[in-house]
């Protein structure tokens, strides 16, 4: 941790067993992982939690540097861009939002595979 500050006793002192595989990333909650992605950055944590939303059709757009799910299929399809309806994780408004309309250009797109 950065930042450790002391607990009592009765709290757990060492993380839960396995809480460094991806199978336990994949049990937290979407908004825990968007916690841990954007807090938690640099670290074998952020690792984690970005290939579990991956898993979960999340994609990540490295100019707007948020997450991003269809929330139906493409109206339009090219080999440059695709343009729908997104669900995207508004950092700053801790919240998931709907943009309709958006141009999602692929070039943007964080598609490296998280092995």
């Amino acid at each position: 941790m950065r930042n450790p500050c002391p607990t009592l006793p009765y709290h757990h002192q060492v993380p839960p067993h396995h809480s460094d595989t991806i199978e336990f990333y994949q049990r937290l909650s979407t908004e825990t992982l968007f916690f841990i992605f954007y807090y938690l950055e640099g670290t074998k944590a952020q690792y984690l939690s970005a290939k579990a939303l991956k898993k979960q059709s999340w994609r990540f757009h490295t100019k707007y540097m948020m997450w991003f799910q269809r929330h139906e299929e493409p109206k339009t399809i090219t080999d440059e861009f695709e343009q729908g309806t997104y669900i995207y994780f508004d950092y700053e408004k801790w919240g998931q939002r709907k943009k309709e309309g958006f141009t999602f250009e692929y070039r943007y797109l964080e598609d490296r595979d998280l092995q």
